[in-house]
């Protein structure tokens, strides 16, 4: 099967997801959505912000579990993960409990609360989901595209397992640590340095030195204020960037990347031919977004605007 409807970060909204799969022709047969010539590909972030966080868990993990769909794993389940897991030595949560922790997984807790048997077992099946997928023709072997939740780094890829170990896990929850550095970047996204002396403030009135960037957009002839995500009102200078990381810059002939994470606004649009991302705040009442690979009219694909479909 070569026919995909790859759908962006639902956080918590299922009435949006199951209004979006019948459009799409999928039937909920048996209590399982399924689709007669296609599956779904989950962007990853089915969790927090909304309230229907168990309808949409029963949809997303009925699907996977039983063939019809397959997903990656988002920053929220990674960060449920840490939260709701115990260091092996300490005995502290790998996320701790803080105000501003649990405040961002209210919503979630409000639904599984802590050590619950269901809230723990669902935390193991988050923890198979693949950080990455690489869908190929199951026929010739040939790659068709590619998911992730947020970043597509080839070299951050090449080094990191899909499915994450206990041992990783803990490594990766540790600040500064390079397990650390690469799930920031595949499930957040890659940041670099402002120049020298220069600063802002982020939402939360914190003084940052480095910059979330659209990494979609890098080239070797970008500044900072073409490529950086602050708040609304932050000024960034019109400063060329001299050294950009070339592993940051997803080469144009290379397979298309279905990514989701950065709540994107307005009418929905694919970035370039090789680069769609889908995720249009959902979780904040925009739209529910999915593209549609029909891999029965083309093996190589440039994506296209009139292939994606959104509810609201």
């Amino acid at each position: 099967m070569n026919n995909y409807h790859i759908i962006g970060d639902i956080h918590g909204h299922a009435d949006k997801l199951e209004e979006l799969l019948l459009h799409l022709g999928y039937e909920n047969s048996s209590g399982v959505y399924q689709h007669s010539n296609a599956k779904v590909v989950f962007l990853g972030d089915f969790i927090d912000r909304g309230s229907q966080h168990q309808r949409v868990i029963e949809i997303v993990r009925s699907m996977v579990d039983q063939g019809h769909a397959l997903a990656v794993m988002g920053n929220h389940e990674f960060n449920a993960i840490c939260y709701h897991t115990l260091h092996p030595e300490t005995a502290d949560p790998l996320r701790p409990h803080s105000e501003k922790n649990t405040l961002q997984h209210e919503a979630f807790l409000k639904e599984y609360a802590v050590k619950d048997e269901e809230t723990q077992n669902l935390i193991a099946w988050f923890k198979k989901l693949p950080l990455y997928l690489e869908i190929k023709n199951p026929v010739n072997g040939d790659l068709l595209f590619r998911a992730v939740h947020a970043c597509w780094n080839q070299k951050i890829i090449d080094r990191t397992q899909p499915i994450l170990t206990d041992e990783y896990t803990v490594n990766a929850a540790e600040k500064e640590s390079q397990p650390y550095e690469d799930i920031e970047v595949l499930l957040k996204g890659p940041e670099i340095p402002l120049p020298e002396g220069e600063t802002f403030e982020d939402k939360d009135e914190n003084v940052r030195h480095n910059i979330r960037i659209k990494w979609w957009e890098t080239t070797t002839h970008c500044t900072y204020r073409d490529i950086g995500m602050v708040p609304e009102g932050v000024v960034l200078p019109e400063t060329r960037i001299e050294s950009m990381d070339n592993d940051s810059i997803y080469p144009q002939d290379a397979p298309p990347v279905f990514f989701g994470h950065y709540w994107l606004s307005g009418e929905p649009r694919i970035i370039r031919s090789n680069l769609a991302c889908l995720d249009y705040s959902a979780g904040k009442g925009g739209a529910l977004v999915a593209y549609h690979w029909d891999g029965g009219k083309h093996e190589v694909q440039k994506l296209q605007d009139s292939a994606l479909s959104y509810v609201k």
